[in-house]
């Protein structure tokens, strides 16, 4: 895989290597995300099918959680949060991923300035990362696997530190005591905001998604959480779910797939009948880490889900549009 890793990244998104350097610095950290997996898959899962995010909560405990909610709900509506996250008054999501960046995988440490220094950085290489019209399974998994995909790290974290409770527009869709899943759930932030805010709702949560740097991460932040399963799989894998769900999340996804139509039907057997199906799908031109599937099998994915579930909440066009955010209810 070595070998194939490196030819595909020569023939199709060349990178300049500065052969001065033996060891990494702060701005070119190579990581080896197979190996990162492998060694994370000898680790004891604390998942327990029996457990729920509510678990020994207590009154009090649901209390203060609602509590919490109030006032971090008031504080982002009347853009007091951002302003002290710019502020760098609210830092909790710069310590966690301080905490994974050191600890975890093993860099030098960081102060916060170097996080947005290095975030410029790594963006800059992450432009080049590209999957071939024609990738195998292989090409595909080995171009999300690129170290120049550890720019998604920073991204992502800080876009959930922007926006916390971005789940929070679709708690009404989810049950209490129900069962959710996240399928290509990269940085899970549905997971994310229901552990933090809404333990109270005591619900499972499963998140699902290909071997890569993201991945690695959240089955780290979820480790302690034995409500959250994390399943990983393969590119060819277009079955993966085993269990009935009342709300799946399916969104920045489907673009990606290498077959999507495949996948949405292999989803909806798995939405419980009257449960939700929350979606997007955006318009893409089999361009980057987009695959040529995601925008053949574009109108058919969308008609089948048009055939198969009630929309509840926003709209699917069939004429190229992105489709954004979409909730539908099996039927």
């Amino acid at each position: 895989m070595g070998s194939l890793h490196k030819n595909l990244c020569e023939q199709n998104c060349p990178v300049k290597e500065d052969k001065t350097h033996t060891m990494n610095k702060y701005d070119d950290v190579i990581l080896n995300v197979a190996e990162l997996l492998e060694r994370q898959d000898q680790q004891v899962s604390r998942f327990e099918p029996a457990a729920r995010s509510g678990d020994a909560l207590g009154a009090w405990g649901t209390f203060t959680i609602r509590t919490y909610v109030f006032f971090i709900r008031m504080f982002c509506r009347l853009g007091i949060y951002r302003r002290l996250l710019y502020a760098n008054m609210i830092v909790s999501w710069f310590d966690e991923f301080r905490h994974y960046w050191v600890n975890e995988l093993n860099n030098r440490p960081i102060q916060l300035h170097d996080f947005y220094y290095l975030f410029g950085i790594y963006r800059s290489k992450f432009q080049d990362v590209c999957v071939p019209d024609t990738a195998t399974n292989e090409q595909h998994l080995i171009a999300w696997q690129d170290p120049r995909n550890i720019y998604l790290l920073f991204s992502q974290q800080y876009k959930l530190a922007l926006d916390p409770m971005g789940v929070r527009r679709f708690i009404k869709y989810i049950p209490q005591g129900g069962k959710v899943c996240e399928f290509g759930s990269g940085f899970a932030p549905i997971a994310s905001g229901l552990s933090k805010f809404y333990r109270h709702f005591n619900v499972q949560i499963t998140c699902v998604d290909i071997p890569t740097i993201l991945l690695h991460f959240i089955r780290w932040k979820f480790k302690e959480k034995r409500f959250v399963r994390v399943v990983k799989v393969e590119p060819n894998n277009d079955a993966p779910l085993d269990e009935q769900y009342d709300t799946l999340f399916c969104t920045t996804v489907f673009e990606h797939l290498p077959r999507p139509l495949n996948a949405v039907k292999h989803l909806h057997a798995h939405i419980k009948t009257g449960g939700y199906f929350i979606f997007d799908y955006i318009k893409s031109e089999g361009e980057g880490l987009d695959t040529d599937g995601g925008l053949r099998d574009r109108i058919q994915v969308l008609r089948f889900i048009k055939d198969n579930f009630k929309i509840v909440e926003g709209e699917i066009f069939l004429d190229g549009k992105d489709v954004k955010t979409v909730v539908c209810r099996k039927t």
